[in-house]
C-alpha cells in the first residue's frame, strides 16, 4: 500500500476556555479538556459531544464541529493537538458508518454530565444514548475495531489520547492556524 492509499483517523484534543473546560483542566492538572474525531485531515467535519449552540451550555449532545465554523471558528485561539492514527480501510469504513448512525439519530443523544463526574471519580458507567466527548471517541473507535485503551471507554479522558502508541501528533498549536500539510 502506498502512502496515498493509507487511511487515517484524526483525533483532536483541545483546550477550550469555557467554564467547564477550565474546571477540568484545573481539577485534573491537564492541558486539554475536549476531544473530537475527524475522518480527514482538513478537519472540516469533526464530531464529538459538546454544545449544540455556542453560547448555550445547557443544550449539549452529538455535534459536528469544524475549524471554519461554529465553536472553533469563534474560539480560533484554542490550543489543540491533532493526532493521526493509521487504520485499515475496513476500520475507517466502520468509523464512517458509526458517525453516520450518530448523525441520523442525533436527537436521541444527550451529553452525559453525570458520566463525566463518574469518569473523574474513576467509576465506569455506561448510560444509554448519553456520552461525553472522550467516551464517544473511544467507543466509536472501539466499535470500528480500533482499541487504543485497556480500560472502559467511560474512563477515557481527552488527554489519554496523547499517550496512544499508534498515534502521531501532526499539529500542535492554535486551531485557527491549522492547515493541511
Amino acid at each position: 500500500m502506498s502512502k496515498c492509499d493509507k487511511k487515517y483517523i484524526y483525533i483532536v484534543v483541545s483546550k477550550t476556555n469555557t467554564t467547564l473546560g477550565k474546571f477540568i483542566q484545573k481539577q485534573l492538572g491537564v492541558r486539554y479538556n475536549h476531544c473530537s474525531v475527524s475522518l480527514d485531515d482538513s478537519l472540516e467535519d469533526i464530531f464529538s459531544f459538546g454544545r449544540k449552540e455556542i453560547h448555550n451550555v445547557f443544550r449539549a449532545g452529538f455535534v459536528r464541529e469544524s475549524i471554519s465554523d461554529g465553536f472553533f471558528a469563534v474560539h480560533k485561539y484554542s490550543d489543540v493537538a491533532v493526532l493521526q492514527i493509521p487504520v485499515t480501510e475496513e476500520q475507517w469504513d466502520q468509523a464512517s458508518e458509526g458517525i453516520a448512525q450518530f448523525k441520523l439519530q442525533r436527537n436521541q443523544y444527550k451529553y452525559s454530565l453525570l458520566g463525566l463526574a463518574y469518569c473523574y471519580l474513576g467509576i465506569p458507567v455506561k448510560r444509554k444514548n448519553k456520552y461525553f466527548c472522550s467516551q464517544f471517541v473511544a467507543e466509536l473507535l472501539k466499535e470500528a475495531g480500533i482499541e487504543l485503551f485497556d480500560k472502559e471507554e467511560s474512563l477515557v479522558r481527552p488527554h489519554d489520547f496523547l499517550s496512544v502508541g499508534t498515534g502521531q501528533v501532526v499539529y500542535a498549536g492554535e486551531i485557527g492556524n491549522y492547515c493541511v500539510a
